[in-house]
C-alpha cells in the first residue's frame, strides 16, 4: 500500500501551536535569555530556519533562491544587530565625554518637571543605569537639563537651587 504524500504543510493552527510549544521548550531552556519576546533573533531565526528544513515536503524541497534569500536575511539581522550595539556605545562614550568635560565647570541646569534653576560648580558625576548625573552641590542634574556652561562664576552667584515663578 503506497503512503500518500498530498498534505504535508501544517494549517495556520498547527503552526500557531507548534509555535507556542517551542516558545514554552526555549523558555524552560534558556529563561534568562536577551532577546525580547517579540524579537526575533538570530537563535530563533536559526530555530525557524532548521523547523523549516526539517518539516518541507520531501517532494518539493526549498529552492536555492529561498535558502539563499533566507541566509542573506539573517546576515542583515546579525549585521543589524551589531551595528545597534556600536551605535549604543558610541551614544554611551559620547555621553561619558560630555559629563566628565563639565566636571568642575560652572553650569546653569534648569528642571522643566520642578521648575527649578540650579547654577553652580559641577562637583561629581554619577553613572546610574547608563544614564549620567551631575552632582552641583547637593542637586543632581541631568545632561539634558544643561543650559549654560561657564568657566567662571555664573553672574557672580556662588551657586544654589532656585524655584522659578509660574511661566518664567
Amino acid at each position: 500500500m503506497p503512503i500518500e504524500l498530498t498534505n504535508l504543510e501544517m494549517s495556520p493552527q498547527e503552526r500557531a501551536e507548534a509555535t507556542r510549544q517551542a516558545q514554552q521548550v526555549n523558555t524552560r531552556i534558556n529563561p534568562n535569555s536577551s532577546e525580547a519576546p517579540n524579537e526575533l533573533g538570530k537563535e530563533s531565526f536559526l530555530r525557524l530556519l532548521v523547523t523549516e528544513l526539517r518539516h518541507q515536503d520531501p517532494t518539493r524541497p526549498m529552492e536555492d533562491r529561498e535558502f539563499i534569500a533566507q541566509m542573506a536575511q539573517f546576515s542583515s539581522l546579525e549585521q543589524m544587530r551589531n551595528m545597534n550595539q556600536e551605535m549604543r556605545n558610541l551614544i554611551r562614550s559620547s555621553q561619558s565625554s560630555e559629563a566628565y568635560s563639565l566636571l568642575g565647570k560652572n553650569i546653569e541646569a534648569f528642571n522643566p518637571a520642578n521648575n527649578t534653576r540650579v547654577t553652580g560648580i559641577v562637583s561629581s558625576i554619577r553613572i546610574q543605569n547608563d544614564q549620567f548625573t551631575l552632582m552641583v552641590g547637593d542637586t543632581e542634574v541631568t545632561l539634558d537639563q544643561v543650559q549654560r556652561v561657564t568657566r567662571g562664576p555664573l553672574g557672580g552667584a556662588q551657586g544654589g537651587v532656585h524655584t522659578l515663578p509660574p511661566g518664567q
